[in-house]
């Protein structure tokens, strides 16, 4: 009997320490998105300037001089009254999870497309990274004030705890794009987010996180699947650019110049044995 309650008090030890992992990696990642919305809504908000520009004609989107609108009144007017037009789309690569990975049990894998091999659920997939899994090169002068980017988003996956006892499943899922371009060489533009200069190039999120947490009670199997959509509120606007620090010259080379945006994806787990992710994104602009 005591070695029957050693024992337990050890197992019970043993769960209290691993949900306080997957505790603490929760609050981690609630914590970034809650970051990452913070800057979203600094960008779309408190990071606007008062520009004045000609009140456009929406008829024909052309200023007719008429009055002036300011970021108070509409709160981007760069792009107040403008035409958007398609800029093309990019699809990422599929993310799967699988016991093995085996081509005969999923196929034949995509040039984008990544496997993450699970051959036990119950030890936690740490946070791992696949970057440039998909890319658009939008043209030169194509756009004069934003870059607009609406994401699809698809997850399907199973939680299933084996085990006698209750467990915590997780699975996280963070999409983000680096945005590359010959405007951000120069050595003196530095990025706020590393501190590090841009070196031709920045990373964003904020694109459609999703997090799944749920305690398991023994012997629990759930299929989750989940499709949506994350319009990119703010978009790639100049009032974006200049929350970035960079001056009006630079911006304007930005649009100028090609810019080839990149897809990545984030993504961390645990007891899930089967999962397939993919997002795809429409770019517009003006």
């Amino acid at each position: 009997m005591k070695k029957l309650l050693v024992l337990s008090i050890v197992m019970v030890g043993c769960l209290q320490a691993a949900f306080a992992q997957d505790g603490s990696d929760v609050k981690n990642e609630i914590r970034e998105q809650r970051i990452e919305l913070m800057k979203e809504r600094q960008i779309r908000s408190g990071g606007q300037f008062n520009k004045v520009i000609s009140a456009p004609d929406l008829s024909t989107g052309k200023s007719m001089g008429l009055a002036a609108v300011t970021a108070a009144d509409v709160g981007d007017p760069d792009s107040f009254g403008r035409n958007a037009q398609f800029l093309g789309f990019a699809s990422a690569g599929f993310i799967l999870i699988d016991p093995t990975c085996d081509p005969a049990d999923i196929g034949v894998l995509g040039p984008d497309d990544r496997c993450i091999t699970v051959p036990d659920p119950s030890v936690p997939v740490p946070t791992t990274t696949f970057n440039d899994i998909g890319r658009i090169t939008i043209p030169g002068k194509s756009v004069d004030n934003i870059i607009y980017a609406i994401a699809n988003h698809t997850l399907s996956f199973d939680v299933n705890n084996t085990t006698a006892g209750p467990t915590q499943a997780r699975l996280s899922y963070s999409p983000s794009i680096t945005i590359e371009s010959v405007a951000l060489n120069d050595p003196s533009l530095i990025d706020p987010n590393t501190g590090l200069p841009f070196n031709g190039s920045f990373t964003t999120t904020g694109f459609g996180t999703h997090l799944f947490n749920k305690t398991l009670a023994p012997g629990a199997l759930e299929v989750v699947t989940d499709s949506y959509t994350r319009a990119n509120t703010a978009g790639f606007s100049r009032v974006f650019f200049q929350a970035l620090g960079l001056p009006n010259n630079v911006i304007n080379q930005l649009y100028k110049k090609p810019m080839t945006i990149r897809l990545n994806v984030r993504v961390s787990s645990r007891w899930v044995e089967f999962a397939t992710i993919g997002y795809s994104i429409r770019f517009l602009g003006n």
